[in-house]
């Protein structure tokens, strides 16, 4: 027979609850299952009892913001789901041509973040993630603000020398759609829209490449490129200018050559008179009016002169052709009588600090000499019969005496740095030169070897030429 013990009430509801509470645990751990959760494809594992996904996120510590996705719902029952998937929502700024916004979103993929404000995105199009391009396809790396930048493309449709293709662009201005689409544009092709027009909607440009083309001019180079369909043409965007009777090879309206080789050939035309001279004789006669060793103009003489009138045709600056136009005779020839002075005129000048009185002055170059030369051979004697010492001067044998020379024998005359001489004795003289030797004596004597002047002193003589030559 089971005795049963006799206990406190109170201690009754003690154990009771106890063995509740046991239960509760007993169900509750034989009710954890683990729980798979992926934060924007980041797993992490917790064992839980939760009954709800959003029981199952509090456990696991995870607090949801605005705009996070998750499913299955939050609210929904575990069940046997045991992954839950989280998708944290960030905020992006979205720039495009015509507007900017901002707004919340969970997906990482930059095409479909377009896709969510209504944007389809072409293969053309220009995204950038915070300034940098970026394949539109590749999940975003979320840290921090994220601003996408979206251009849409604008076909061109182009037209080069005659083959049609089309760029698709997002640049703002002709020129720089073409230099992004690799298309260079020399400053010497034609193009017809101006590199700053802004790029619009199906803008159909045409293109028209230069040639290079050399242009010779004489010895003269000019190389260049050109579009014109023309030689003219061509030679107008090289700036020459065909003036007066130039002409071009090919001509002005032929096409530009193959070989972009073009010759222009200057023409110049020039008049030239040219005289042929037939020349006078002068009569000379004496003027006493006309000072001694001058001559004076009695009557002038005048050549004959014939002058001929050339045309004459220059290419390139060589001659190329030759006409006579006319011949006249502009002058006939007339002989002319010239005066021979002799008018004697004394005079007087201050030499080596000494006045001298004279009444002819002539430049020579004067020599000198002495009694012996350097073989030791000695002569003491002049033409005049003079002791050879200082004071003596000899000249050619055509000045010393007459009926041959010019009668100078025995004159007195002064050269500066010498002094004053007479006109004693002959030398040999240099051919064609107005000439003296100035003696000296071998203890005394100084080299002479220059030009000076001999002055013919007074009185003057009864007989003297007119003319001193050489």
């Amino acid at each position: 027979m089971i005795k049963f013990l006799k206990t406190h009430p109170a201690i009754n509801y003690i154990v009771i609850g106890l063995l509740l509470l046991l239960g509760i645990v007993l169900l509750r751990y034989g009710m954890t299952r683990d729980v798979v959760i992926f934060v924007n494809d980041e797993d992490q594992t917790i064992r839980t009892a939760a009954l709800t996904v959003a029981g199952a996120l509090r456990a696991a510590g995870i607090r949801l913001a605005e705009g996070d996705q998750v499913m299955p719902d939050p609210a929904s029952w575990l069940g046997n789901q045991s992954v839950i998937q989280v998708n944290t929502a960030f905020e992006v700024s979205l720039h495009t041509p015509e507007e900017e916004q901002t707004f919340m979103t969970v997906e990482r993929i930059p095409a479909n973040i377009l896709q969510e404000a209504g944007i389809t995105l072409s293969a053309q199009d220009r995204l950038l993630v915070n300034g940098t391009p970026v394949d539109p396809d590749t999940p975003l790396d979320v840290e921090g603000e994220i601003m996408l930048q979206y251009t849409p493309t604008i076909l061109i449709h182009l037209d080069i020398d005659g083959q049609e293709t089309a760029i698709y662009t997002y640049q703002a201005t002709l020129g720089a759609a073409l230099a992004d689409a690799g298309i260079q544009i020399s400053t010497d092709d034609a193009i017809s829209e101006d590199l700053l027009a802004p790029v619009t909607e199906a803008m159909t440009v045409t293109i028209r490449r230069a040639r290079p083309v050399t242009v010779r001019i004489g010895e003269t180079m000019i190389s260049g490129e050109t579009t014109a369909a023309t030689v003219g043409e061509a030679l107008q965007d090289a700036g020459i200018a065909l003036q007066n009777l130039d002409y071009s090879l090919p001509a002005g309206d032929q096409p530009v050559p193959e070989s972009g080789e073009i010759e222009v050939i200057q023409v110049r035309e020039a008049v030239l008179l040219t005289t042929d001279e037939v020349a006078y004789e002068n009569e000379y006669v004496q003027d006493p009016e006309a000072l001694l060793g001058t001559y004076s103009v009695v009557e002038p003489g005048q050549v004959g002169i014939y002058v001929s009138r050339e045309r004459v045709t220059y290419e390139n600056g060589e001659e190329v052709h030759r006409i006579l136009d006319d011949q006249w005779q502009a002058s006939e020839p007339r002989d002319g009588v010239m005066g021979i002075g002799t008018k004697v005129e004394i005079r007087t000048e201050v030499v080596d600090g000494v006045t001298i009185e004279y009444w002819r002055k002539k430049t020579v170059y004067a020599t000198s000499y002495k009694p012996c030369d350097n073989q030791g051979v000695c002569h003491d004697g002049t033409a005049g019969g003079y002791p050879l010492q200082k004071g003596i001067v000899a000249v050619t044998p055509q000045w010393y005496s007459v009926p041959n020379g010019l009668a100078m024998a025995d004159l007195p005359v002064y050269i500066p740095g010498y002094g004053r001489a007479i006109i004693g004795d002959v030398g040999g003289g240099i051919p064609g030169t107005p000439w003296i030797d100035l003696a000296y004596r071998d203890a005394n004597y100084v080299s002479w070897h220059h030009w000076t002047t001999m002055y013919f002193l007074t009185p003057v003589p009864d007989y003297y030429p007119a003319i001193i030559t050489p």
